[in-house]
């Protein structure tokens, strides 16, 4: 079932809702937000997960999970490196949910009213799920991290998801115009795309052109393996 209502608002209302996340975690001193390097992360996928329950209730698919596992992966792994610990990705999403609260009870509003509390609910099966992936993907990240570590091994990936996207290889891809490039970074950020068309402005048929372009170019079969061909981090 498809509540393109409650998903029109929610969309219009996630600046809202990023910043009554941050607010939050503002006032409980989380490090995900006092720390400078590890806000941008974090606000991208509190973002990612919101998409998610847009795209869910749109009665479409999230992105793969493969993408988003991969990626959220990185960002364990790069906590680590900045010495956050998991709990504080735990109690972000919790944070996250809460101030998602005032946003989504205005959204399942706009639905008919027999069909509130399925919006509601899907919402939050569409919010546990995607949180849930992300903070399991972010906590093997972590803890292998941590065991490089401690065998005094350096964690090439780690150091490479430090910034918000990896250096690209640069053999691979001086081919690749500045779009395409900016392409494959929304998608090593596990963004579907629809998600990459709307941040940057163009229709989901220019995001695919842009793709097969840069499969070609990279010799390239799928989103994953462009990414790893490009950023080669996996």
């Amino acid at each position: 079932m498809r509540y393109p209502a409650a998903a029109r608002f929610l969309r219009t209302a996630i600046p809202a809702v990023i910043h009554s996340y941050q607010t939050a975690l503002r006032a409980v001193r989380s490090p995900l937000v006092m720390d400078r390097q590890a806000w941008p992360k974090c606000r991208d996928q509190a973002q990612a997960i919101v998409e998610d329950c847009i795209t869910t209730l749109n009665g479409d698919q999230p992105p793969e999970p493969v993408e988003v596992w991969r990626y959220s992966r990185l960002v364990g792994a790069d906590r680590a490196d900045q010495g956050i610990a998991v709990a504080e990705s735990i109690r972000a999403v919790e944070v996250l949910w809460n101030a998602m609260q005032p946003i989504i009870r205005t959204a399942v509003q706009y639905e008919a009213p027999a069909r509130r509390a399925s919006a509601l609910l899907l919402i939050s099966s569409a919010f546990r799920y995607s949180s849930g992936s992300r903070l399991y993907a972010g906590a093997v990240g972590y803890g292998e991290a941590t065991a490089r570590a401690s065998d005094g091994v350096l964690n090439d990936d780690a150091e490479a998801g430090a910034s918000e996207v990896a250096p690209a290889h640069a053999a691979a891809c001086s081919a690749l115009s500045r779009r395409e490039r900016e392409v494959l970074e929304m998608v090593a950020k596990a963004m579907s795309n629809s998600q990459i068309a709307r941040r940057l402005g163009i229709t989901t048929a220019t995001v695919k052109r842009h793709l097969n372009n840069i499969y070609g170019k990279l010799d390239a079969v799928s989103r994953i393996d462009a990414v790893n061909k490009a950023f080669g981090r996996y």
